[in-house]
């Protein structure tokens, strides 16, 4: 089982760099562990796996659209907003890894735009049924805002934005924690395929790209478990390679 998948995306980033402009955004986070192998964590168990080769079981869908397996990937289309939860819910230190590939080619719903995402997701209104207003959701991005979680948004206004946010459940929902609205480097190549890891390690959060620490918060009140969600509005998009892993503190 692979321990060292984090140090391995080290050799993605000369590719991407080259695929889109770095311009530093302003002001610039610095983090205090700044690079990937000098995090206070390491990869442990396997917990689960989806590698799209059967059904899809594992996944609750909200908005306009369901979800098809295409191919071995899970492929999205939507035009109206699409949440797609992993069923499971997610407890203590974890790392979710993922692939994801905005779809470009001409077709109907092939917008290259937000691949979003949700974690540690909860309905403090539900607190022991997460699905209760799954239905009530569906897909409108605004009743999200009734959940506690973390939320980055990548590629978001039409591939304009990149925007880390902390729901608190209420709405609106608060300001971005950090953004990197305008940047190219922080905006989405079309059929790239990226593969993206989020973090909750003891309070420590992060959103880490192709290898790249992109966001990062120290939560004094942290969301130490909840559901991971896809989202996604406007977009044609694949979703492939999903793991979840246990974190341990190194030794």
């Amino acid at each position: 089982m692979r321990t060292t998948i984090l140090i391995a995306f080290l050799a993605v980033i000369a590719v991407a760099a080259d695929a889109q402009e770095f311009v530093p955004a302003e002001p610039y986070p610095v983090f205090e562990h700044a690079t990937i192998a000098d995090q206070p964590y390491r990869v442990g168990e396997l917990l689960y796996a989806d590698d799209f080769d059967g059904d899809l079981s594992n996944w609750v869908w909200e908005g306009d659209l369901e979800p098809r397996i295409n191919e071995g990937r899970m492929e999205l289309r939507t035009m109206t907003g699409l949440t797609v939860w992993f069923r499971e819910r997610l407890e203590g230190n974890v790392l979710i890894d993922y692939t994801r590939q905005a779809w470009a080619d001409g077709g109907e719903y092939d917008f290259v735009r937000d691949l979003n995402c949700f974690w540690q997701a909860n309905d403090p209104e539900h607190p022991d049924d997460f699905w209760a207003r799954s239905e009530w959701r569906d897909g409108v991005f605004g009743n999200y805002a009734t959940l506690t979680m973390y939320y980055v948004g990548y590629g978001g206004g039409n591939n304009t934005t990149c925007r880390f946010r902390r729901y608190t459940g209420q709405a609106p929902p608060p300001e971005p924690i950090h953004n990197y609205d305008g940047n190219p480097h922080y905006l989405i190549v079309p059929t790239h395929t990226y593969r993206f890891q989020l973090v909750y390690f003891d309070g420590l959060v992060q959103f880490i790209r192709d290898g790249e620490i992109i966001f990062e918060l120290r939560d004094p009140e942290p969301y130490a478990a909840g559901h991971f969600g896809l989202r996604t509005t406007h977009n044609h998009e694949f979703v492939d390679s999903f793991r979840v892993y246990r974190l341990e503190t190194k030794p």
